[in-house]
């Protein structure tokens, strides 16, 4: 991958003028595309679609919510007389001039617009009267009723307020009208008012209340913050012009969401200041470059140009919210150009510059790009603009940065003096080797293992918002005033028609007004009994016609002028209430109530593309809250809508939704990795980080007691995709190390601690913000960051020395989680099971002889056998000889490589008498039995147990003793003590060997994993006490029987070791290196593994080889594999496969040295074996008896001394005369 950007980078660097322009153009060309992008402003695009889900964003797209702005004009004078009117009054004068900011101003009524409803109720009666309403015409119907009302009328008359009543009466004497208008009282705004001078003010007269109508939404805060600064101005004007009378203050959505924008911008405005400066300095100080900064962001504009440009072609509008996020979440694309610097700083070679750095960057945005990319799966529309926009952005950002940064930073020469700057000593410092540090973080993350899974999530909205204490204050008079601040629910009726929504809000509202009377609802305003649907019109007009038949017309107006006589009215008096009872009444349409003010329709109607809404107001008990709302889905086709509720239910839904994004990106970054590293230890390393940093973070919120919202939500996913890509960077650096040796921890952990600076300083900086959303997503940013940087730079470094570099540095193989599994479950089952064959077995063996004691034995032979099957992925095999069955004792010998082979033995026969260390003898495990069998500690001197081993051989046991007296490290055998061969003189014993190979690849000497491979235990041929051909005494017997041991053990070798034997302990000594590496190494084996088996066998066993190289040290491990004794020297040239070759555990286990120079080489040469077929034979003055050539055709080699003994195609053996 790398060779793709050094190849684009040359290109670049010979074509200058060319790629500028380019540049240029392309950004042009995205600048231009981007400003025809259409954007969708709808903050419902983040509700997570369903069908339910569909039609709530909808009805919410046109619901009219009361975002009004309440006007609160209290008393404040001692003058009863004074009136609030006055101060109303100049009010309305004041905010004329703001019409075009204004829908309307409620809160005065005019009395013609009293005349005016007055008309329209009794013109059109019938629509206003239910069967209640008839119930009581009936009564009022009756003589006596009647002619106490004609009296009543006449004394209204009589009186002053006759100038008021005069018409009324005049229409309606009966007060018919008032049966209707009492409908109205449905669209109340609150029992708590009455009208006084025409305004609505409160019961006890001391507060006027305006409701002003916005004609923008409260979300518009752009147009909205002209109006209200317009509005504060003329209510700090008129405080003062009517000090100590009156006090006019505010409240209501507009002003909120202004006062919240203005403080968002000013808290934005003051830490962008502030985190700008600083981090300009700081990168100018660190990079000693002017210019550094705009190449910093150089990166991410292009990217974001480029960006717009693609989603201009794919998406027909974008959600502006997503946009919005996403300019925060790309934030993290910054790091990659300071990455990029960073190792630029240290290391001027653009090479390997682009060699270290192309794939941790690469596969940082990948893992990135695909977790944001797992928002297309999400529901929300707006989640998946934001998910499209973040992916195609951070992947383009880190190739621009791998394309522009290079060309257009220049460092200087590398500087020998390291920790030059303050930056530089914080990068270098190793905080992985800092014990108190280390205990201290893994307390921390153990106490926040507890409490992660408790940190709450706080739905609330209005929590978030920025509310100015004299917000505070108007909210709190209002709250005592009435009830108009408490929480409501709105239910509304929808259809696709007119008709159908009204006919459908007309049974709504019969069913709140059944509610009301039942006490399950406190109040309700709807237009449900006023505005109703042309079906419902026709049958009221019928019932009106149904009850007014021609008898009881004429006897009403016969029994008003009747009546009316006796006070002096004429008969024509009653004409106009005549005309009411005969008029033929017609259905009205939506205009015809929309010409009545009063009415208000346009509150509680709207109508968008065909789309229906007819809203209703409901004041409820928060305990019967929930289920009324049940009730009004279940029986109606209506929404129930509680707004703060709904509010936090479309948050929970979000937090749901970046829930399932975390799960997606989880398994996202989980595969991305696995796919760059090609390794799931790897990735498993990688993602631990990246978890525990989620833990912490969480787990610390907990602690200080504070929640989580939707933006600190956000902000997470940020702190996730930083700490993704600090893992990635230093699983790079942890891999160079394990590579090559070569410590680059400092170079890349300065490049983090930059990346987190810069984080910091942008978000963390928030933290002095005044806005409660800002201040909380800064808190979480500062809390994750820190628990980022911590983890990635003290406990991973840790982890990964613990389970693979220090191992590589004890001479000890790689491991794979799989085989520690499995090594975990064999151990726990031999443990187990020993602590119960010990505790139980010795009791048993005490008191047992014979064929009990026998099947004791058996038992706990059978066991150790057990353990050794209990890993599937190791081939057991026992090589029996036909002509023993281990009748007669003997004492038995074998070669002893692991821990294993007590119990590889136990395969064989179970009759045998073990000679052991003390550490058996006295072990926790089987310590006790081993005791009760007769197992004989050989620390006690043999001397001192001659007459306990005779008893054992006279029971027909063998004795089992390891005459290399101690474990091997490799399959090499050492020389022979004389013990085994002392016993069997003394005892008059045959010797019986038994060969165990596979032992030391399985579970080498110090170490406690079990390999794959196989184990083979093969039965030898007697060697009878009487032999003399193995010698006459012990001393002479050790030798020969030393040397026939040998010689068998290596024909069994030559029968099990295979081209393939060695494999894979060889991929697994390469295990975690670079990719590049791996990949080589394996591709060598693979093509060539049958040309070293055959080189193995042209070297001698112990010979001493000088080998011209260039590979990465897998011939030597081969070779010394094959055979332990031999000694390598060998030359390298390139420095980074030398490097890589000598880092290699099983340098220290085999007698391996790499050289620079072949003055290094201090033994007698007995080969020279050259695989390098650039290496130049004649700079060697002198060579030894046989030189080796493989796989060099480009080398021809003439000498006169040397004769060619061995070809093929791959391999020459040439040797001397």
């Amino acid at each position: 991958m790398h060779r793709f950007f050094i190849f684009l980078y040359y290109l670049i660097s010979r074509n200058k003028i060319l790629s500028v322009f380019t540049a240029l153009g392309i950004a042009a060309i995205c600048l231009f595309f981007a400003s025809k992008i259409n954007f969708e402003e709808d903050i419902n695009q983040i509700i997570p679609k369903s069908e339910k889900s569909d039609l709530t964003a909808k009805v919410l797209k046109q619901l009219n919510f009361s975002d009004k702005i309440i006007v609160i004009i209290e008393n404040k004078s001692n003058e009863d007389s004074f009136q609030l009117s006055e101060t109303a009054d100049t009010f309305l004068q004041k905010i004329a001039p703001l019409q075009k900011y204004i829908g309307s101003v409620q809160g005065k009524v005019n009395d013609n617009e009293i005349s005016e409803t007055f008309d329209f109720v009794s013109q059109n009666l019938p629509l206003f009267l239910n069967e209640n309403d008839y119930k009581e015409i009936e009564r009022k119907l009756q003589k006596d009723s009647i002619a106490q009302q004609v009296e009543s009328n006449y004394m209204s008359l009589v009186s002053p307020t006759s100038l008021v009543t005069k018409e009324f009466i005049k229409k309606d004497p009966l007060g018919l009208t008032f049966l209707g208008i009492k409908k109205l009282n449905a669209l109340n705004i609150s029992k708590d008012f009455k009208l006084e001078d025409s305004y609505i003010v409160t019961k006890d007269g001391k507060n006027l209340l305006l409701f002003i109508d916005p004609k923008n939404k409260s979300n518009d805060t752009k147009d909205n913050e002209f109006f209200v600064d317009q509005l504060t101005s003329i209510k700090d004007n008129l405080n003062k012009q009517f000090k100590g009378k009156t006090e006019i203050s505010y409240f209501g959505s507009p002003v909120i969401a202004v006062a919240n924008a203005k403080q968002i911008k000013k808290d934005i405005q003051n830490t962008v200041m502030i985190s700008m400066t600083v981090l300009l300095i700081l990168l100018i100080y660190y990079f000693r470059n002017f210019f550094t900064p705009i190449i910093v962001f150089l990166p991410t504009v292009f990217s974001v140009l480029l960006a717009l440009l693609i989603l201009y072609f794919i998406k027909d509008k974008i959600s502006a919210i997503s946009l919005s996020v996403g300019a925060i979440l790309i934030g993290i694309t910054i790091d990659y150009a300071l990455h990029i610097l960073t190792h630029y700083k240290h290391n001027n070679n653009i090479e390997e510059l682009y060699k270290e750095i192309t794939q941790p960057i690469v596969l940082s945005s990948a893992t990135t790009a695909v977790s944001f990319l797992c928002l297309v799966f999400v529901r929300s529309e707006a989640l998946k603009d934001l998910g499209l926009f973040a992916a195609i952005t951070v992947i383009l950002s880190s190739i621009s940065a791998l394309i522009i940064v290079p060309q257009l930073y220049k460092p200087k020469h590398k500087e020998e003096k390291l920790n030059t700057n303050f930056i530089d000593k914080i990068g270098s410092y190793p905080y992985e080797k800092n014990k108190p540090l280390i205990i201290g973080c893994s307390v921390i993350i153990l106490a926040c293992l507890f409490g992660f899974r408790h940190v709450g999530f706080n739905e609330d909205i209005g929590d978030l918002n920025y509310i100015p204490k004299e917000m505070k204050i108007s909210e709190a008079k209002l709250q005592k005033l009435s009830d108009i601040t408490s929480k409501s629910i709105y239910t509304i009726s929808y259809g696709n028609s007119e008709e159908e929504a009204l006919a459908r809000n007309s049974k709504l509202s019969s069913f709140l007004e059944q509610e009301k009377k039942e006490g399950k609802i406190l109040s309700y305003n709807s237009i449900g009994s006023v505005v109703l649907s042309e079906k419902d019109q026709q049958r009221k007009i019928k019932e009106w016609q149904n009850f007014w038949n021609g008898d009881r017309k004429n006897q009403t107006i016969s029994e008003l002028v009747s009546n009316g006589n006796k006070f002096g009215f004429n008969s024509s008096a009653f004409d106009n209430f005549n005309e009411i009872l005969n008029k033929n009444y017609s259905t009205l349409d939506l205009k015809d109530y929309e010409k009545v003010k009063a009415l208000q329709i346009s509150e509680f109607m709207s109508n968008e593309n065909g789309f229906y809404t007819v809203s209703n107001v409901v004041k409820v008990d928060e305990k019967k809250r929930d289920t009324f709302i049940k009730d009004i889905e279940k029986k109606h086709d209506a929404l129930a809508i509680d707004r703060q509720q709904m509010n936090e239910n479309f948050l929970g839904l979000l937090k749901r939704d970046f829930n399932t994004l975390i799960n997606y990106s989880l398994l996202a970054i989980v595969l991305t990795i696995i796919v760059f590293f090609r390794n799931f230890e790897l990735t498993v390393l990688t993602m631990f980080p990246i978890v525990l940093t989620g833990v912490v973070t969480a787990g610390i919120l907990y602690f200080l007691g504070l929640e989580l919202n939707i933006f600190s939500t956000v902000v997470c996913t940020l702190v996730f995709g930083v700490g993704d890509d600090f893992s990635i960077f230093l699983t790079q650096a942890m891999q160079k190390e394990h590579t090559t040796g070569k410590n680059e921890l400092p170079t890349y952990r300065t490049s983090i601690i930059l990346a987190v600076f810069t984080t910091i300083l942008s978000i963390g900086s928030l933290i002095f913000a005044k806005h409660p959303a800002l201040h909380s997503l800064a808190l979480v940013a500062l809390i994750g960051m820190f628990s980022v940087i911590i983890i990635t730079s003290t406990l991973y470094p840790f982890w990964f020395r613990f389970f693979i570099t220090n191992r590589a540095k004890k001479g000890l193989s790689p491991i794979t989680f799989r085989l520690l599994l499995n090594s975990i479950i064999s151990f726990l089952y031999y443990g187990l099971g020993g602590l119960i064959f010990s505790a139980f077995g010795s009791f048993f063996v005490k008191n047992s002889k014979g064929k009990t004691l026998d099947i004791i034995k058996l038992i706990l032979a059978k066991f150790l056998t057990s353990v050794l099957y209990s890993n599937p992925f190791v081939k057991k095999k026992v090589i029996k000889n036909l002509n023993e069955d281990f009748s007669k004792p003997a004492v038995i010998i074998a070669n002893h490589t692991s821990f294993l082979d007590t119990l590889a033995i136990a395969m064989a026969t179970h009759k045998i008498i073990y000679l052991v260390n003390d550490w058996v003898y006295q072990s926790p495990v089987f310590g006790r039995l081993v005791r009760a069998l007769g197992f004989y500690p050989v620390s006690q001197g043999i001397e001192n147990g001659m007459e306990q081993l005779k008893e054992k051989i006279a029971q027909g046991y063998s004795l089992v003793v390891f005459p290399e007296a101690e474990r091997s490290y490799s399959n090499d055998l050492k020389r022979f003590h004389k013990g085994a061969f002392y016993l069997a003189e003394q005892f008059d014993l045959d010797v019986l060997p038994l060969y165990i190979h596979g032992n030391s690849e399985v579970l080498p000497k110090g170490d406690f994993i079990i390999y794959d491979g196989s184990i083979t235990v093969k039965v030898g041929e007697r060697i009878s006490k009487d032999d003399l051909s193995f010698g006459k005494n012990y001393s002479e017997r050790t030798k020969k029987i030393n040397a026939y041991y040998r010689n068998e053990f290596a024909k069994l070798r030559e029968e099990i070791e295979n081209e393939n034997y060695f494999k894979k302990q060889l991929f697994l000594s390469y295990l975690y290196k670079d990719s590049e590496v791996v990949t080589e190494v394996k591709k060598d084996f693979n093509t060539n593994k049958s040309v070293y088996f055959e080189l193995n066998k042209h070297i001698a066993n112990n010979a001493n080889i000088l080998h011209m190289a260039d590979d990465y040290g897998q011939k030597d491990a081969l070779l010394t594999l094959f055979q332990a004794s031999r000694r390598m020297f060998t030359l390298i040239n390139n420095d980074n496969k030398r490097a890589t070759a000598a880092h290699n555990y099983l340098v220290k286990r085999r007698k391996i040295q790499y050289i620079k120079d072949l003055s290094e080489v201090n033994k007698k040469l007995d080969v020279l074996l050259i695989s390098d077929d650039n290496f130049n034979i004649d700079i060697l003055q002198e060579l030894p008896d046989t030189v080796i050539f493989v796989n060099t055709k480009n080398l021809r080699f003439e000498n006169e001394n040397y004769t060619l003994k061995f070809s093929s195609e791959a391999i020459k053996v040439f040797k001397t005369e």
